[in-house]
């Protein structure tokens, strides 16, 4: 039986852009990145999994999801 993460990943077409509310440490974004090839940010408020994620080559914003999605425009 696959994992949720699996499950998340394969509903993602190939190429996609993706915002990861919440991202934690990344790995989500990672597996996406390295699958189906998809460009990403994430959004973490936790300062050490913010520097997980820079760590890995994931795309992070460290924001508050209440105060900063105005800046992402619809689409």
């Amino acid at each position: 039986m696959k994992d949720l993460t699996q499950i998340i990943i394969d509903m993602i077409p190939f190429g996609s852009r993706v915002l990861d509310l919440g991202c934690g440490n990344g790995d989500q974004l990672a597996l996406l990145k390295k699958q189906k090839q998809c460009i990403g940010y994430g959004i973490e408020l936790d300062a050490s999994k913010v520097l997980s994620c820079l760590q890995n080559g994931i795309q992070v914003l460290q924001m508050d999801l209440d105060k900063g999605l105005s800046m992402f425009m619809d689409k």
